[in-house]
């Protein structure tokens, strides 16, 4: 019989973010594995602000634990500090599991310096939730060494898997192939994607300001809430779109990708996803944190200097498809690869009990 999981939060069916590319890809982890139940955050059983799940919520929490038997408890992200204190407290045997997308206290720092005084009921906010999820967790899963060792250093404690982002395999040669034949006479396309998170509203309006004038050809910009963002400086060789279900035409029809992602934690799932689809990508060094960094496919750029020299390196390559980057991808950041790595995890903790 397999292990019961009760998992705090929605069951993810369309993928919007990056997050939710992370969480989806640990539900369908799981179920391969436990025996899943979801409880998801519904209008009126979550606070926003201060990142706590209310009264009404830890009630339905209580009633699903009451009613039947679970081995694990698996939290999705790290801000939710009351759910752990709250099972910790009133189950002491039910193991819990958290999920780090992040260190979050590092992102409220940063959102802090960006808009001064009127951040630190967030910042305080975020600094006393997560403290209570490490303090009543069990076991602690991050994306990277980077933020394991970034556990210890804050909260004194490494993480106990680290899963790095991956993906299932959707790529396919044959409409690569095709695009390829159809864009050589097309302007090169810069590709971001990414959320109206602020650190990549920071990133885009920066490649904008400083890189988009000094070089050729039109930059795509494409993300949930993008197209309500007040960028500056616009000119008809960039575009700004929200959301689209399907990414995969522009990953096709994009000629590199860029990252110009200078603060965060985590992750970057785009940076795997591009190279699912043999993109070149130039990038900050956090757009490339916690990845295995192979030169052929992966351009490291610090200054502005540096990506208009990248992109004018690449200026008369008509090729749409890096096989280096396929190679990256299919080596360490499919879905399969990770499979194996988190089914040790559960295993191992399952033998516990």
């Amino acid at each position: 019989m397999k292990n019961k999981v009760l998992y705090i939060g929605s069951k993810i069916e369309k993928i919007k973010s990056g997050a939710d590319q992370v969480n989806k890809r640990n539900q369908e982890l799981l179920e391969s594995f436990f025996s899943v139940t979801y409880l998801p955050f519904v209008n009126g059983r979550f606070s926003k602000l201060y990142f706590s799940a209310n009264d009404n919520y830890l009630k339905c929490i209580e009633e699903r634990l009451c009613s039947e038997k679970y081995d694990f408890v698996f939290v999705q992200q790290s801000l939710l500090g009351r759910v752990c204190q709250y099972i910790k407290k009133k189950y002491p045997l039910i193991k819990i599991i958290v999920f780090f997308h992040n260190i979050e206290i590092q992102y409220a720092q940063e959102y802090m310096r960006t808009k001064g005084l009127r951040a630190i009921p967030f910042y305080l906010s975020v600094l006393y939730w997560e403290k209570k999820c490490c303090k009543n967790a069990d076991y602690y899963i991050t994306l990277n060494r980077r933020d394991s060792l970034l556990l210890h250093d804050i909260y004194t404690r490494k993480s106990d898997l680290e899963l790095p982002t991956s993906f299932h395999d959707i790529f396919d040669m044959r409409i690569a192939s095709r695009t390829k034949a159809s864009m050589e006479n097309e302007p090169v396309d810069y590709l971001f994607v990414g959320v109206s998170f602020f650190a990549n509203i920071q990133g885009v309006q920066w490649f904008i300001n400083y890189v988009m004038p000094k070089v050729d050809g039109h930059f795509h910009v494409v993300g949930k809430g993008m197209d309500s963002v007040d960028f500056k400086n616009l000119t008809d060789k960039i575009h700004i779109h929200g959301f689209v279900d399907d990414l995969s035409d522009y990953y096709y029809r994009a000629r590199m990708v860029v990252s110009p992602i200078h603060v965060g934690g985590g992750m970057k799932t785009k940076t795997g996803e591009a190279l699912m689809y043999g993109k070149t990508i130039l990038g900050s060094s956090e757009a490339f944190e916690g990845y295995e960094i192979d030169e052929r496919c992966m351009i490291l750029c610090s200054t502005e200097e540096d990506y208009i020299r990248a992109i004018c390196n690449m200026a008369n390559d008509v090729h749409l498809y890096n096989t280096s980057a396929r190679q990256l991808f299919l080596k360490y950041y499919s879905n399969d690869v990770v499979r194996f790595k988190m089914n040790s995890f559960l295993k191992s903790i399952a033998n516990e009990e």
